[in-house]
């Protein structure tokens, strides 16, 4: 029994990622609450279907203190079928790994690389998937890899906007801590400047959320842009606040986003992002 609850904590403990195997910087300044809201190149690994309905040519790249970093390209410019492709890594925690296990293989990074297509099959319903590798070590510090992939599907209805993915459709690892796992979301938004989103995580093994999420941005016409987010763990009671703030001009989009845990000890992460739009 002691060795099932230590499992399930740690495997709790990763889900502070909820996107898993990363967490692209909207996300992280609007507490993880953007599955059902229209993105750039973060719809990578959030909601594979979030960039159906935005016509843009972009480039994206992000700095998670200190070792972390993301980069994408995206293109829904020039066919009615969009398409993304990225690479992250990212750092894994002391709390990774079973208890008295010391890593056989060194690593301390989780690596993986994406590719994802969306389209709008319809006025107001896009659709998206996106294939996944994902390598590293597991939780018995051994080399491993999960080649898996994602599905989304968005619904615009102008001044709000609903979306749902599933994550590792294929059924994912779990002794990556990466299992199968599926996400609800909404935004309202108000004369395209302010809006609100909300979000719930699952896992196929549990009915219940194990993660709520809610946002807020407030977009400038003066060429910025604020953010705000609060996410809870349930099963935990752990929580988190989060901000962030954009430079945004036509073309060159500067980003920084912020997570704040409540709880003592427990690091904060900053992100530093760009985006280039051509």
């Amino acid at each position: 029994m002691k060795k099932l609850l230590s499992l399930g904590l740690l495997f709790g403990a990763l889900t502070l990622q909820a996107a898993e195997e990363f967490v692209p910087i909207q996300e992280k300044a609007q507490g993880q609450s953007l599955a059902g809201s229209t993105q750039l190149n973060d719809s990578l690994y959030s909601n594979p279907a979030a960039s159906s309905f935005i016509n843009v040519y972009s480039v994206e790249g992000s700095l998670s203190m200190p070792k972390g970093f993301s980069a994408s390209v995206l293109d829904t410019k020039t066919s009615v079928l969009g398409g993304a492709i990225g690479y992250f890594r990212k750092e894994v925690g002391n709390n990774y790994y079973n208890p008295g296990i010391t890593s056989e293989t060194g690593q301390k990074y989780l690596q993986g690389a994406k590719m994802a297509l969306m389209g709008k099959i319809s006025n107001s319903i896009g659709l998206g998937v996106s294939g996944k590798s994902v390598w590293g070590p597991n939780v018995e510090g051994k080399s491993d890899r999960l080649n898996d992939a994602d599905v989304g599907m968005i619904f615009n209805g102008g001044f709000f906007q609903l979306g749902t993915a599933i994550r590792n459709v294929l059924g994912g690892k779990e002794i990556m801590n990466l299992p199968r796992e599926y996400t609800f979301g909404g935004r309202i938004s108000y004369d395209q400047i302010l809006s609100l989103s909300v979000a719930t995580q699952s896992k196929f093994n549990s009915v219940s959320p194990y993660q709520y999420g809610v946002g807020v941005e407030y977009v400038s016409p003066y060429y910025f842009a604020i953010r705000g987010g609060y996410r809870t763990l349930v099963q935990e009671r752990e929580n988190f606040w989060s901000l962030g703030a954009s430079f945004v001009s036509p073309r060159l989009s500067l980003h920084y986003a912020v997570e704040m845990p409540n709880q003592p000890n427990s690091p904060v992460e900053h992100t530093l992002g760009t985006t280039l739009l051509f």
